[in-house]
């Protein structure tokens, strides 16, 4: 009986300094976050990159448009309207991590159309909740439809989970002086 007590003892202190070791370990490497702001306005915005990442000490952005950045929480510009893959790695003493996420941006709308910018948590992989911003500050009654994700909604700038990968049809309008305004895009969820 006592040789078990201690053959179970043994196993129980083994078993916490593994466990120990392995917590210790994963709790010094990197893990890259961020979040943005900025999306919601007409090229060319400046977008503000907001870094959460932790346990790093060096970072490496690239912004999607060819321009890169070294900074911890960096500025940039964008000129032109399109979809951005967003990159950031962070790299610390016990090694690196990455992180990517999409950013799409319009341009300037005209007073009577409508428009909208997303701003996508992760560029690949399910779930992921996707940002939705409408551009032009003269819409009013918007009306969102995305397919098979959720249905319909009236808030002005939602955030929508897509479970499941495929293309979805994402219908937005809204009432410029009077008139609806509709613009349907496709976004490709992997």
């Amino acid at each position: 009986m006592k040789t078990i007590f201690f053959s179970i003892a043994v196993l129980g202190i083994l078993l916490a300094i593994a466990c120990n070791k392995d917590t210790n370990n994963n709790s010094n490497k990197p893990v890259a976050k961020f979040s943005i702001s900025g999306y919601e306005n007409p090229t060319p915005c400046t977008i503000s990159f907001i870094n959460i990442s932790s346990n790093a000490t060096s970072f490496e952005w690239n912004f999607g448009d060819g321009s890169t950045s070294t900074a911890t929480n960096p500025t940039h510009t964008y000129n032109f309207n399109g979809s951005y893959l967003l990159k950031l790695k962070a790299t610390g003493p016990e090694g690196s991590d990455s992180v990517c996420k999409l950013m799409a941006i319009e341009a300037p709308p005209p007073a009577n159309k409508s428009a909208f910018s997303y701003y996508q948590e992760k560029c690949s992989g399910i779930p992921v909740g996707i940002s939705f911003k409408t551009v032009n500050p003269l819409s009013t009654n918007v009306v969102w439809n995305f397919s098979n994700a959720t249905g319909s909604l009236v808030e002005r700038n939602p955030i929508i989970q897509f479970l499941l990968p495929g293309d979805y049809t994402i219908t937005y309008s809204s009432q410029l002086g009077g008139v609806r305004d509709t613009v349907i895009r496709i976004i490709q969820i992997q």
